[in-house]
């Protein structure tokens, strides 16, 4: 059996009308998303999940991963320079997967690993780029059940954030 696949306008108009709103008005500092607001990066990021790898959890982890920037921005001057920042949105996606996972019930996807990937995106970077460098975080790291699948998405969100089609 062939794997359906699904569009980014058909999975993300599944969320209610007001969070995709609340993506579009959030913009994104420049310095390390320079495509714009929340929503043009979901978008590129899926793109990206979705030419690189054949699976629809990556996909599902797109389109929540950033969801709750909108609620965690925080704007501070650095350097003379206004800066935006959304410390802790990677925790607050959790919420949303909760809430509306339920409106991707015929998409066959595994709500674990969807989770897991949206609550450690973050540290993926941080893994990398080996700024996580206490071994026992990086060991609880590399144990996490999803591990590689985290670095996949990670690929996903910084190809998402130059990737243009």
């Amino acid at each position: 059996m062939e794997n359906k696949k699904y569009t980014f306008e058909e999975l993300w108009n599944r969320l209610p009308k007001l969070i995709r709103d609340a993506c579009s008005k959030c913009e994104q500092d420049n310095v390390h998303h320079k495509e714009g607001n929340v929503d043009i990066h979901i978008k590129l990021v899926f793109e990206y999940a979705d030419t690189h790898y054949d699976d629809v959890d990556l996909l599902l982890a797109a389109i929540f991963h950033d969801l709750g920037k909108p609620e965690t921005q925080r704007f501070r001057e650095k350097d003379g320079k206004m800066r935006i920042s959304n410390i802790g949105h990677e925790t607050k996606c959790e919420f949303y997967i909760n809430k509306y996972f339920d409106l991707y019930s015929d998409v066959s996807t595994n709500k674990e690993k969807v989770t897991e990937i949206c609550k450690n995106h973050m540290r993926a970077g941080l893994y990398v780029s080996n700024q996580m460098t206490k071994p026992s975080k990086r060991k609880a790291f590399e144990d996490l059940k999803y591990f590689e699948d985290v670095l996949k998405f990670y690929n996903c969100d910084k190809g998402g954030r130059i990737y243009l089609t």
